[in-house]
């Protein structure tokens, strides 16, 4: 059977398109015509359930338009995966709230899959409201409603679409290989469209850019079905968040609290596991290459990461703040570096097959570096691209903090060997709070932003004392917790005393101390 016919005859019953409705495939810019017309959803599915919440009675007058904070946008989708083909057939429905204190005309969806030609497809759209018109142009997709969406009140939007997955590319686009194939492994990485956070009234989507991040998101939760459709034997499912095998080709993911939801698909992952002291299992998805020849003889590097990770999460979780799920995932990853997603992240095969037994390496460093940004990123969320420092600084620092607790003998190597060599005290580059979009190339982003970024925190921690540090980047954390947050947040949390002490610091730093 045909991979659409399949999807579509299990999801026919939980939407309203039709076949006539579908609209031309997209490249990067999609425009209806002005006599579209466009779906209305004629049911509304069901909010993703929550055992933490008893059930009630809906009340269609009274729970329509009061929307809090604490109601995050819900996403369900139904996915055929077709692992040979690198295809998924995808049905998604997302339920969002106007959480503004004005109307809103129009609603935008982040689609990261559509930065790149011919990957995604939008076949249809439907909403449960009249839709006057929508344009997708890159990665944004702006759906003008007819009627505007008063405060507090949900709307439902419902995508159909086609992703065709392209393999790993080489050199600096290869950094996008989370969301791309090779032959071991397929990944799926920001390849669901969200709802655009708004910052000061306005969506935020970035322009595409060769340095660094430009994902800023919301937390929604999410539920996943994944169908495999002619699968190899022996697929394995590599994802965060509550993962249930219903039957021996569906799995579903139900992922709560999360900035996204990343997987990664292969037939050749072994599998590791370890219970932190708070009770967290960590799970390292590894092929058989990572067990490598060093000097000291034949090493499990995946057992060795492992056991990295499952430390700097429970040492992030003392000094930052409990992390909050019950699983964390690692992945070994076909394409270069790492990558940071809430509850999984990549660590490149390149750290494995170059890791010489010791935690002096860069598959430690990276790692690490990793789980830091389960607090710097996925529970305090910021803006990657115009201020990439708030997630990356701190992660770096989480680094050397992981090994000043861990390996003390090793910190000054640490510290000598990931800054000093590329950022010597007398270094002057960019301002450590530059936009991504101030820097020509990886190297000097890097030296900017994680390193002398690094540089600035350790002399802040001097100046107000480890204690002192500590307890204002706990307050951060705790501040921050599910939202999306700029400097002054941080900075606010510090005393008057504080400030002045720090200044000369900032000034030194900073571009806008």
């Amino acid at each position: 059977m045909a991979l659409r016919s399949l999807i579509m005859g299990v999801l026919l019953t939980a939407c309203s398109l039709g076949a006539g409705d579908a609209i031309p495939p997209t490249v990067t810019t999609l425009r209806t015509a002005p006599d579209a017309i466009i779906p209305t959803i004629s049911r509304t599915t069901q909010p993703i359930s929550s055992p933490d919440v008893a059930p009630r009675a809906p009340n269609p007058i009274t729970d329509r338009c009061q929307a809090t904070g604490a109601q995050h946008t819900e996403i369900q989708a139904e996915v055929g995966l077709d692992y040979d083909a690198r295809t998924a057939e995808v049905l998604q429905r997302t339920r969002l709230y106007n959480r503004a204190n004005d109307p809103l005309e129009q609603i935008v969806f982040y689609v990261e899959p559509n930065r790149y030609p011919n990957v995604f497809t939008l076949n249809a759209l439907a909403a449960d409201q009249t839709v006057s018109d929508y344009e997708l142009t890159g990665r944004r997709l702006t759906i003008t409603l007819e009627q505007p969406l008063e405060p507090g009140c949900p709307l439902e939007v419902e995508l159909d679409f086609t992703l065709r997955v392209q393999s790993v590319a080489r050199g600096i686009a290869g950094f996008a290989g989370y969301l791309g194939y090779s032959q071991r492994q397929l990944n799926l990485g920001h390849w669901l469209p969200t709802v655009a956070t708004r910052q000061r009234g306005e969506w935020v989507t970035h322009d595409v850019f060769a340095v660094g991040e430009q994902f800023v998101g919301d937390v929604a939760d999410w539920d996943v079905t994944l169908t495999l459709i002619d699968a190899p034997p022996r697929l394995i499912i590599a994802a965060p968040g509550e993962v249930t095998q219903v039957t021996p080709d569906i799995w579903r993911i139900v992922h709560r609290d999360a900035r996204d939801l990343a997987v990664s698909v292969s037939p050749f992952f072994q599998v590791q596991t370890r219970v932190t002291d708070f009770g967290a299992t960590v799970e390292l998805y590894h092929f058989d290459n990572a067990t490598v020849e060093t000097p000291q003889g034949r090493v499990d590097g995946a057992a060795l990461a492992l056991e990295a990770a499952a430390e700097a999460l429970e040492i992030f979780s003392g000094l930052f703040g409990q992390y909050g799920d019950d699983r964390f995932v690692v992945v070994q990853g076909d394409f270069p570096d790492g990558m940071e997603f809430s509850g999984l992240v990549f660590v490149s095969d390149t750290w494995f097959t170059s890791f010489t037994g010791t935690p002096q390496s860069y598959l430690y460093i990276i790692t690490v570096h990793e789980v830091a940004h389960q607090w710097w990123y996925a529970r305090v969320g910021s803006d990657q691209a115009l201020t990439p420092w708030l997630d990356e600084a701190l992660a770096t620092y989480s680094e050397y903090i992981y090994y000043e607790e861990v390996y003390p003998d090793l910190k000054d190597w640490w510290w000598a060997f990931r800054v000093a060599s590329f950022v010597p005290s007398d270094f002057t580059g960019r301002p450590v709070d530059s936009s991504i979009y101030h820097f020509a190339n990886v190297r000097d982003y890097i030296n900017a932003v994680y390193l002398r970024g690094a540089r600035m925190l350790h002399r802040l921690r001097d100046e107000l004392g480890t204690q002192e540090f500590f307890d204002w980047l706990r307050r951060y954390a705790d501040a921050g917790a599910g939202g999306i947050v700029a400097s002054d947040r941080l900075w606010a949390l510090l005393t008057t005393e504080q400030l002045e002490a720090t200044d000369a610091i900032r000034r030194a730093y900073l571009g806008s101390p």
